[in-house]
């Protein structure tokens, strides 16, 4: 589950939004609606609380009060919990992944071996630790569905990656106490992912003035931007996971074979 958050061009991390042109005026609630080629995306903020659903039917939920985010599998009527707790054990999984990985490549000529670990780490993300994630301002501004942003190239290990127009929380009208929501989740996020060599799968959020509303995949160019902003009262229940759901301990990635 982990994986899947921070994928780029996957939910979260965090792609955003019933209504346009509505920028400067903070209103209580925020619905940001994307589309692109794999389907639309949808983030949901309210003051104290942040919903994110993506092309399928399962949804990430993040709530103020409790330092957490939740990934709700409705199919399966069933959720997975990640906080610090279940981080540290992540963490420690990935750890022991990567030594038997290094012991199993360690028995492979050595001739082999590099192209037997980049076989590996296309099929298990965060199997090569370390990996770092920046932003440079490319010095370009754009609209994006009406909203002025700031074009950025993300970097990853000091190469050109994807890029990303960023619009600030005033454009699109996100109220001051919904945006600190986000950047807490984003905190959380970036604090769980210590250590556990995921830290340069994601986008580098916690770095950002506001909310991307433009993303293109630097290696297959898909782009997924922002169609429409609304304003309109969210009710609750969409921040709540049905009681009837059952939790699901979360994984770390996995080795075939």
């Amino acid at each position: 589950m982990l994986s899947q958050l921070l994928r780029r061009g996957a939910p979260f991390v965090l792609m955003i939004m019933t209504g346009t042109g509505l920028a400067g005026v903070a209103q209580a609630d925020t619905t940001l609606t994307y589309a692109g080629q794999s389907g639309q995306y949808v983030v949901s903020i309210s003051p104290k609380a942040v919903r994110i659903d993506g092309d399928g039917a399962e949804w990430q939920l993040y709530r103020q009060d409790d330092p957490a985010i939740l990934s709700v599998e409705p199919g399966e009527q069933t959720f997975t919990r990640l906080d610090q707790d279940t981080a540290g054990r992540i963490r420690n999984q990935m750890n022991d992944l990567r030594a038997r990985i290094n012991q199993r490549l360690s028995q492979l000529p050595e001739g082999k071996r590099v192209a037997a670990r980049m076989a590996m780490a296309e099929k298990i993300p965060g199997l090569n630790a370390g990996g770092k994630i920046g932003l440079d301002k490319t010095g370009a501004d754009d609209r994006v569905a009406n909203v002025p942003c700031v074009v950025y190239q993300i970097i990853r290990d000091g190469q050109p990656a994807d890029t990303m127009c960023v619009a600030s929380a005033d454009a699109l009208g996100i109220s001051k106490d919904g945006f600190g929501t986000v950047r807490s989740m984003f905190s959380l996020l970036q604090n769980m992912l210590k250590g556990t060599g995921l830290e340069g799968i994601g986008l580098p959020y916690q770095s950002l003035s506001g909310m991307p509303v433009r993303f293109v995949d630097g290696i297959s160019g898909e782009q997924r931007a922002l169609v429409s902003v609304s304003h309109q009262d969210i009710p609750n229940s969409r921040f709540q996971v049905p009681q009837s759901y059952v939790e699901q301990q979360p994984q770390a990635p996995r080795a075939g074979g």
